[in-house]
């Protein structure tokens, strides 16, 4: 897939939201960060990533003088995005009143660009199918696993979204049914509240998943990462089993734990899985924290 033009792109997270500009060759310019500030709700933070859309629109306007300048948008999101109106149908608690919520309208209105929206897990996946992990695999299952746990799911070489948008939420997978951890919308025991990096975070005594990571990959002894190791694990084999996709990839800040990590998943994987199931190779993702802007970009593209 080639893209004809530079495309203004977005990645909004819980923590963080990112922009620049995807041009042709598949590198981002401008790219500049700022804080979600999720709990101010909604429409503040469509305010701010309107903003920050100027700016980098600005900055890349002065740097390309007589170039051709970016005609559309392309966004990446948390939460089960209606692709058509751009519409949050669903979002989970960190992002606190985000249900229903017209981002793309929004968006667009503030920019003056047509916007084209979709889950940011479902960027990240697009992203890594044509220019990442994904490649050489027809069938495969991206696992996201940072502030929360999200999936995207690659069939027949296509994004598979589902009924609204509502595929791959596999953090609501349930790993614990009696006395589970509290979740989403009342439910209990699921993946994300057990695998997260941010889990990880509260659950041990750092500062950071970064401060975590620096330690953990030189091989000090951090229990709450093999814990949420072994729990991923589990899922992942849970989820293979209904899906065999010829690779498993994992993605999001969980690739900083290095191969360390990787491979305690991996063992905890092979321990709850078919002989059918066993060899499907479980990897990390390459695009890191660019790729939800190029999927956001494809996503662009596509439409």
């Amino acid at each position: 897939m080639q893209l004809a033009e530079p495309i203004l792109v977005f990645d909004i997270g819980g923590t963080k939201v990112a922009a620049g500009v995807l041009e042709p060759g598949f590198t981002i310019s401008q790219r500049r960060e700022i804080a979600t500030g999720a709990a101010d709700g909604p429409e503040r933070v469509a305010t701010r990533i309107v903003a920050l859309g100027r700016a980098v629109l600005a900055a890349y306007a002065a740097a390309k003088q007589g170039e051709p300048q970016p005609q559309r948008v392309g966004v990446a999101s948390a939460g089960q995005i209606d692709r058509q109106t751009g519409v949050v149908n669903y979002a989970t608690f960190h992002l606190p009143g985000w249900i229903g919520f017209p981002l793309g309208e929004r968006l667009a209105a503030g920019l003056e660009l047509p916007v084209h929206i979709d889950n940011d897990v479902n960027c990240h996946t697009l992203a890594e199918a044509v220019q990442g992990a994904g490649r050489p695999y027809h069938h495969f299952l991206l696992a996201a696993v940072g502030t929360g746990v999200g999936g995207g799911i690659v069939i027949g070489g296509k994004l598979y979204r589902g009924r609204r948008g509502g595929a791959g939420e596999i953090g609501q997978v349930m790993l614990e049914p009696v006395n589970g951890r509290l979740c989403s919308d009342r439910l209990t025991g699921c993946l994300e509240v057990y695998t997260a990096t941010s889990v990880m975070v509260q659950r041990s005594s750092y500062a950071s998943v970064q401060a975590l990571a620096a330690d953990y990959t030189a091989g000090v002894a951090v229990a709450a990462v093999d814990e949420a190791a072994g729990w991923l694990g589990r899922g992942l084999a849970s989820i293979a089993h209904v899906l065999a996709p010829d690779a498993l990839l994992i993605g999001g800040s969980a690739v900083l734990l290095g191969e360390r990590y990787l491979a305690a998943v991996r063992a905890s994987y092979r321990q709850q899985t078919l002989p059918s199931h066993r060899e499907i190779p479980l990897l990390f993702t390459q695009l890191g924290a660019d790729s939800g802007l190029i999927g956001a970009g494809l996503v662009a593209s596509e439409d």
